[in-house]
């Protein structure tokens, strides 16, 4: 059985062609193209408890409504489905910033603006970001002292930002206080399309931490049975300033259990396909962009329920970026499998 939204007649699924051939069919029960705006799988729960911002095809800041997801557009060209973790906007009244003063601490933040003015920064930290355009967004992340940071404002400043972060986020409106933009979920059961035993999940996926970023646990995507316990998830970590991600993934059952690395270079590409394949009493093996194939021996597969879009829920990293598409199959792929549906 296919259970699977938006094929678009690449061999009747999203996200592969012709050239993977016919045979990678075998066994794909799910399908998830998020690269459909507005269509979102009728199984997925979709929840955030807080409004949120995007930018619309025509290049607009847009709010989404609390539990509502938002298809996140860059120069009218769609990036896919946001998914991002919470995040906290320091500056007041930031839909038109004048020149003020916060308190912060010593660790990274990133500083945001939309527009043609100036913020200097003074106290705390020094320097400035100059905005480069209306509609264009500059970004600077930097690490206070702790303290008070004065933000001077000359010129149109619109849409600022200041986050307790090592990346930029999407923006958050604020008035007379600070505001809080709430984690996004995805979830959907697995009744009907997946295999207690074996499985393959290849995402689709951009990720806004890798610009620079410290490391970090991104989560791509979890199965779980509702709890810790008993999950399987893969997850990217992001070197600063490089493009060499080794990606990981785990399997637990009841304890820590395997852990498979491997190192891809996504060489500044627009988007990154990884894929993970597990069996139980087998083994756990994961590949990225069409690269080496890394394994390592697991036990029992542990029984879950439902899969997650958002691995925070287990003091993982939210993606912080754009779902492009899912794709499962009910058996592991081969060592010769893994990369080509990553290409």
């Amino acid at each position: 059985m296919f259970a699977g939204t938006g094929a678009v007649g690449r061999i009747g699924r999203p996200g592969l062609s012709a050239k993977h051939g016919a045979s990678l069919l075998s066994g794909m029960t799910l399908a998830l193209d998020f690269m459909n705006d507005g269509v979102l799988d009728p199984r997925i729960t979709f929840m955030r408890a807080s409004s949120a911002t995007y930018t619309d095809a025509s290049g607009i800041i847009q709010i989404a409504a609390i539990n509502q997801p938002r298809w996140d557009y860059a120069s009218g060209v769609l990036r896919g489905l946001l998914v991002e973790g919470p995040g906290t906007n320091l500056l007041l009244n930031s839909t038109t910033l004048v020149t003020q003063s916060i308190t912060v601490i010593a660790q990274a933040y990133t500083l945001s603006f939309y527009g043609t003015g100036t913020i200097t920064k003074s106290g705390a930290a020094t320097g400035a970001l100059v905005g480069t355009g209306v509609g264009q967004r500059v970004t600077q992340t930097f690490t206070p002292t702790a303290g008070t940071l004065t933000c001077t404002v000359t010129g149109s400043v619109t849409n600022a930002q200041i986050e307790a972060s090592s990346f930029v986020t999407s923006w958050i409106p604020t008035a007379g206080a600070t505001a809080t933009r709430e984690i996004d979920y995805a979830i959907m059961p697995i009744a009907g399309w997946y295999n207690q035993n074996a499985g393959t999940a290849l995402t689709t996926f951009t990720n806004r931490a890798w610009a620079g970023a410290a490391v970090l646990n991104n989560a791509l995507f979890v199965f779980d049975d509702g709890t810790s316990n008993n999950t399987i998830y893969q997850m990217a970590f992001a070197n600063s300033n490089t493009f060499v991600q080794p990606n990981a993934a785990v399997v637990y059952l009841g304890t820590p259990a395997n852990v498979s690395y491997n190192n891809l270079d996504i060489g500044g590409a627009p988007y990154t396909k990884a894929a993970l394949a597990w069996a139980s009493g087998g083994t756990l093996r994961q590949a990225a962009n069409g690269g080496v194939v890394s394994s390592v021996a697991m036990g029992n597969a542990p029984v879950v329920s439902r899969l997650v879009f958002n691995g925070q829920l287990y003091g993982l990293v939210a993606l912080n970026g754009h779902l492009r598409q899912f794709i499962y199959w009910n058996r592991a792929l081969s060592d010769a499998e893994l990369p080509q549906v990553t290409t």
